[in-house]
């Protein structure tokens, strides 16, 4: 791991603000913003909201290559954002891994974005853009076991994520933080947005199985066949984990 200082703060964040006011959360103690310094905060958020990289990937060039796309249909959530649709397996599963680093801040109590999809081999960064000190960690039963310690606004601590799996993010400092960084063999997944739209592009043409990931919701599969130059559609219905 290594540490490195930034200036500025990276405020990328898609956290949903309350149109009469915006509290600023702090270790020590609760100070509301005033309406101006709220307004001001919502809109460098928004700006940073377009920044947001939530899928780090590799992807390489395919000749004739097709893709999936569908919806997916998360039950009984407030919206269908934040599933995410892969492919198992495609040919050997060997490929090289994105040169470029993902990001997950630290912004008003929150990770953001609170979900991130990786290819395996992505370096994850880990920047503490709050008014705070936190600790970013992640559970024994994590794809990826790692603990960072307690670090304080400006700091940058980055992590390898070489594995697959599911890893869960969690703050010592601060037991409502939660996130989730999930990491796959190959590049082709994609993240839903708020409608449960997406769509895995570049795939070569094959027979592959299809699999869905949510925080909360079922895991489902569905066998899928790409044809070269064409769109493939693959739709889901994910239900409450039993």
């Amino acid at each position: 791991m290594k540490k490195y200082l930034i200036s500025g703060i990276l405020a990328i964040s898609c956290i949903a603000f309350s149109s009469n006011s915006v509290v600023w959360a702090q270790a020590e103690e609760k100070k509301a913003l005033t309406p101006e310094e709220a307004a001001e905060a919502m809109k460098k958020l928004e700006e940073a909201q377009q920044k947001l990289k939530k899928v780090v990937r590799n992807l390489p060039k395919v000749d004739n290559a097709g893709s999936i796309t569908g919806v997916v249909t998360c039950q009984k959530m407030r919206n269908n954002a934040d599933a995410i649709v892969f492919i198992e397996k495609v040919g050997d599963n060997k490929f090289d891994p994105p040169t470029d680093h993902a990001v997950i801040d630290q912004l008003n109590l929150t990770y953001v974005p609170r979900v991130v999809a990786l290819q395996k081999g992505t370096t994850v960064d880990f920047p503490n853009s709050d008014a705070v000190r936190h600790n970013v960690f992640s559970p024994p039963t994590a794809a990826l076991q790692f603990n960072l310690g307690t670090y304080p606004t400006g700091v940058v601590k980055e992590v390898l994520f070489d594995v697959t799996g599911e890893t869960p993010l969690l703050c010592n400092v601060h037991s409502e933080m939660a996130g989730y960084a999930v990491s796959f063999e190959n590049p082709y997944f994609a993240m839903t947005d708020k409608d449960g739209n997406y769509t895995i592009e570049g795939v070569p043409p094959g027979k592959y199985v299809v699999k869905t990931w949510h925080e909360k919701l079922k895991e489902i599969s569905q066998d899928v066949t790409v044809e070269a130059g064409k769109a493939t559609t693959a739709n889901f219905d994910l239900k409450r984990r039993r």
